[in-house]
């Protein structure tokens, strides 16, 4: 009995080390550091002077939220000529639709010869690719008036401000970059494994992220495939998480409670 129970108290101690063991390698902290998870370099495809430039580095700014403003005088008169263009081709064409059913029904008692209805055809149809011209004009005057303010693609902080009053933007050669932002509401914080660990990370595994004294929960986002060419042989692993109201930093160091 005596033997039967140190078997039993030993195989329990093994467990209880094993859980322990276990324990201490999943509360491993690891050291990371704070990237982007997206950052975008802004311009603009029209060309223009720029009239103000609302970005400020370090700025919380919504999606939509204007940030650079071409001179939009040249744009907005570009837009009534297109509009007036739509409302005269488009009086064409009614007219020349009318008369091509006059001219139909004419023909259709014998008061009209061929080729005088083919002339009304050939007109008919000028008629309405005028109109069609007009009109995609019309939106293409539009665009470039939209594209005359640079706005934010996503809730964003602004990272760094290239655009300066009274600059020229020529787009037709390279676009200039006006504004750099990244994504306001979601950072990552990377770190690199080796091949024998990266296996023991799973994606939407909950992580802590601490930055100073202050923790943020977050989650693994992605589990690289190929090893990385800054640090061969070792996997990237990013974990993204929600900075809130805090000001972070790309390049910060951080420590992950896995």
């Amino acid at each position: 009995m005596t033997l039967k129970l140190t078997i039993k108290q030993f195989f329990i101690s093994v467990a209880v080390l094993m859980l322990f063991l276990n324990t201490t390698v999943m509360a491993e902290n690891v050291e990371a550091t704070l990237e982007w998870s997206k950052r975008v370099e802004l311009s603009t495809p029209v060309n223009g002077v720029v009239q103000t430039v609302f970005a400020q580095p370090g700025k919380i700014i919504a999606k939509g939220e204007v940030l650079v403003q071409l001179d939009p005088r040249s744009f907005k008169a570009d837009l009534k000529y297109a509009q007036a263009n739509v409302k005269d081709a488009s009086g064409q064409y009614q007219e020349a639709k009318r008369e091509l059913d006059r001219q139909t029904d004419m023909y259709d008692r014998t008061m009209l010869s061929e080729h005088e209805l083919q002339v009304a055809k050939n007109n008919f149809t000028s008629a309405h690719a005028k109109f069609l011209q007009a009109q995609s004009s019309l939106e293409k005057a539009k665009l470039n008036l939209e594209y005359s303010a640079v706005r934010s693609p996503f809730n964003a902080v602004i990272i760094s401000t290239k655009a300066v009053q009274g600059q020229v933007v020529a787009s037709q050669v390279t676009p200039p970059v006006l504004v750099v932002v990244a994504e306001s509401q979601r950072m990552l914080a990377r770190f690199y494994t080796t091949a024998e660990k990266v296996n023991r990370f799973i994606i939407n595994k909950s992580v802590t992220v601490n930055v100073a004294d202050q923790g943020y929960q977050g989650k693994i986002f992605k589990i690289a495939l190929e090893p990385s060419e800054q640090k061969p042989g070792n996997y990237v692993v990013d974990v993204i998480f929600d900075p809130k109201d805090s000001v972070l930093r790309a390049g910060q160091k951080v420590t992950l409670d896995l």
